[in-house]
């Protein structure tokens, strides 16, 4: 377990650092020999670590964190961040203290330390944290992805455009983040800057139907008209290979009168996709556009029966295609 952890499953360099621990490089060389002869000691054997015990047992063969001199700390990274994704906050505040010992300039340990206060609602002290990992490592991108939803979610759009940009700088297909930088400059209706960020992500990703869509109505925003329904043009031309680009593309085929096409491509998803709530109101809506109203009724009271916060979320996106008459039909009221 130390091995993996500390010193990313290299025997030698765990012996080197902890040679003056003969018991230690006793069971080490019992290990070798099982592994060598026996059978590899890999997680499957220790699984699940529980870092308490860990210390407890550092703490009984007298190992401290300055006895860990080679140590690369990226299996201990890997173990906060499982407790972290498990909602085990406590337990990942601990491992990441314990690494801040072995080496106070690991640069992923105040970046974790940072987000995982962010998380916890202590936003300046988390900001703290996350300014030291840049100082000591500015291409540590995680850190600029936190920086950029910490200073997002206080309002302060613009500090957050900043760092994001700095990440698409050292990442740059990253394509989220895109999405993210367009958003906080939306926020400020800085659509120029909009319009820009969704360009630089196209150049990346000519195929993604989203990022058109966005950039259309960014263009809009803008009041780059011709631009938009240049772009609403690639839309109509193209087809979605993505789940995630089903609905934007359906919304322009809609709002072009296309609803037998879109029932056509809607029909050849797998039947997990089509049984999602999404593609159902597509389906309806492309239904009652083309005179089957009962069938339409029918999705939309399905729709309302088994997700009914998601109906009324899509409320407005259908009141784009259908008058109140045609909801009052269609049970949606």
């Amino acid at each position: 377990m130390v091995r993996d952890l500390f010193y990313d499953g290299d025997w030698h360099t765990m012996m080197q650092d902890l040679k003056e621990k003969k018991d230690i490089i006793e069971e080490i060389e019992k290990c070798i020999f099982i592994e060598e002869n026996v059978v590899s000691l890999n997680e499957i054997i220790y699984e699940p670590v529980c870092f308490d015990e860990l210390k407890h047992w550092f703490e009984e063969k007298n190992i401290l964190p300055k006895d860990f001199v080679h140590a690369s700390l990226a299996g201990l990274y890997d173990l906060a961040l499982d407790y972290a994704d498990g909602d085990l906050h406590e337990e990942a505040f601990k491992v990441v203290r314990y690494m801040l010992e072995v080496d106070k300039n690991y640069a992923p340990a105040y970046e974790l330390y940072g987000s995982l206060l962010i998380e916890k609602g202590e936003i300046e002290q988390g900001i703290k944290y996350l300014d030291k990992a840049i100082e000591i490592d500015p291409w540590l991108v995680p850190a600029y992805a936190s920086l950029g939803e910490a200073y997002y979610n206080s309002g302060d759009y613009l500090r957050a455009a900043s760092y994001w940009e700095r990440e698409i700088e050292y990442a740059p297909d990253n394509r989220l983040t895109y999405f993210m930088l367009a958003d906080a400059y939306r926020k400020i209706k800085a659509y120029d800057k909009v319009c820009d960020v969704l360009e630089r992500l196209l150049k990346r990703d000519p195929e993604s139907i989203v990022a058109m869509f966005q950039l259309a109505q960014a263009y809009r925003d803008a009041g780059r008209h011709e631009d938009a329904q240049r772009i609403e043009q690639r839309i109509l031309e193209t087809r979605p290979t993505r789940a995630e680009d089903i609905e934007p593309w359906a919304r322009v085929q809609l709002k072009h009168g296309n609803y037998q096409r879109v029932q056509e491509f809607l029909n050849l998803l797998p039947d997990t996709e089509r049984m999602k709530p999404y593609v159902k109101l597509l389906s309806a809506l492309c239904d009652l556009k083309q005179g089957k109203l009962e069938k339409a009724r029918q999705a939309f009271l399905e729709v309302k029966d088994h997700s009914p916060w998601f109906l009324y979320g899509n409320r407005e996106f259908l009141s784009e295609f259908m008058n109140e008459e045609e909801m009052r039909a269609c049970g949606i009221f």
